[in-house]
């Protein structure tokens, strides 16, 4: 015991002591820290510069309300009007969702970058009324010349026949179609999609006989902010922040303590240092020594992540979103997710002599845990659905899983809970058992790198 807890501390010390692993694990938060307010403020909606005609046949009657209105909704005036009340909504949205989430007080800061918020460069846009018989196909082709700054057509707009009027009762509106220049920018598509369903809209109420203003007021209902009863927003925000944090948080401690268990125990093989050691302690000891260690190092990089993601929850007035028993779990799941991951590592460690050879050994593992990264957004989607309760017993992927599960909106039951822990238990047992096998056996062998064949006969012999 004393000889494995001599060669723990001894990982221990050499892993954490490098400068790759001080900068790596408390360098990036630093730096997250200054440069994601950097970014905010270098980051705007701004499009490029858009300028030409946009065509308009309207084949919805005589009169031509349809083109008319059309025509005065992509004036360069009302696209302007229209773009300076967007803005001003999306950055009030914005500003309230800042200060449900981080306090009026701190929400502060947003005054001083809220005018690159939403800004978008006006469209040079230009209508030009057709004949209503012009012919579709030979208007078409005007989209493919010049380019997108140069005054040339920009988009054809065909209004249905019965999108103004329609034939009967019983039958829905028409609509009309958009023809666009290869490569617009979509924020100029939107633009004009926008203007056009407005001005058709406006347009079928007037032909109605109603108000368009009294009709639109009318049928304008903002959407309430859902709130908690301690008096906090609850929406899709939080549902998302609190599983992909501890899903991180597990997964980055996790594989960098294991990647540097591998790459510790390549180098020490291909240095024969392992020699050395090996005359001192039985290949049992220093594996599971060097295992410990590494352990030691993962649990001081989730320390320093969660102390840091909880100070910041703390800072922004959110600590509600902190459980306890999540907390828990999460350490729980870290022991089984690091054990069974480092078994892994320690046999591909052990069994090649460089880092290059243990890619073809490392591949399958990581294509099997890259699993719950792929799949996280429907697992946070649906928590309780078949996919995600199936994969919660499935090991090596179990523990990510259930973390995922465990801080959504749906929490798992208690039973779904403790059997994951239970298979992972089995999973951590088995997963050192051939792991010791196979470090037996690799750890003195020189020479051409084993294959899977080789090291499942490895697991066979000893």
């Amino acid at each position: 015991m004393f000889k494995m807890l001599q060669v723990a501390k001894r990982e221990f010390v050499a892993t954490v002591l490098t400068k790759a692993f001080l900068i790596g694990v408390f360098i990036l938060p630093v730096v997250l820290t200054a440069t994601i307010p950097i970014a905010g403020l270098l980051v705007t909606n701004k499009s490029p510069d858009v300028s030409g005609t946009v065509a308009i046949i309207d084949r919805s009657g005589g009169d031509g309300l349809a083109a008319k209105a059309i025509e005065a909704a992509l004036t360069p005036e009302e696209i302007a009007r229209q773009q300076k009340i967007q803005i001003s909504e999306d950055t009030q949205k914005i500003k309230q969702t800042v200060e449900d989430q981080v306090g009026k007080e701190n929400a502060k800061q947003f005054d001083r970058t809220a005018g690159l918020i939403g800004e978008l460069k006006i469209p040079d846009v230009r209508p030009d009324v057709l004949p209503a018989d012009s012919d579709v196909d030979e208007v078409k082709p005007s989209l493919m010349s010049g380019t997108t700054f140069d005054g040339s057509r920009l988009a054809l707009i065909v209004v249905d026949p019965d999108a103004i009027r329609r034939e009967s009762a019983d039958k829905p509106f028409g609509a009309y179609q958009l023809f666009v220049k290869p490569k617009l920018d979509a924020r100029a598509q939107r633009l004009i999609t926008d203007q056009v369903t407005k001005a058709i809209i406006q347009t079928r109420l007037q032909v109605s006989g109603e108000d368009p203003g009294q009709i639109l007021a009318m049928t304008n209902l903002p959407r309430p902010r859902a709130r908690t009863p301690n008096d906090k927003s609850s929406g899709e925000l939080q549902q998302f922040l609190l599983p992909v944090g501890f899903m991180m948080l597990l997964w980055v401690s996790v594989f960098t303590s294991g990647q540097f268990l591998m790459t510790s125990t390549i180098e020490e093989k291909s240095n024969r240092i392992m020699e050395v050691l090996l005359s001192a302690v039985s290949p049992m000891q220093l594996m599971t020594g060097k295992i410990i260690g590494q352990m030691g190092a993962g649990l001081l990089i989730m320390t320093v992540y969660s102390g840091f993601g909880i100070a910041s929850l703390l800072l922004f007035q959110r600590g509600d979103l902190i459980e306890g028993a999540n907390f828990g779990f999460l350490i729980a799941f870290f022991f089984i997710a690091f054990f069974t991951i480092a078994a892994m590592m320690a046999a591909v460690g052990s069994a090649v002599t460089d880092i290059h050879e243990a890619q073809a050994l490392m591949m399958p593992i990581m294509v099997v845990v890259m699993i719950p990264m792929l799949l996280m957004m429907p697992i946070i989607s649906a928590p309780s659905g078949r996919m995600a309760t199936i994969m919660s017993f499935v090991p090596p992927i179990s523990p990510f899983v259930m973390v995922l599960r465990m801080s959504s909106s749906q929490p798992p039951p208690q039973w779904q809970l403790f059997l994951a822990l239970g298979i992972g238990v089995v999973t951590v047992y088995i997963a050192l058992k051939m792991a010791a096998k196979i470090f037996r056996v690799g750890v003195l062998m020189y020479g051409k790198p084993p294959n899977l064949a080789t090291l499942l006969r490895w697991i066979r012999m000893a």
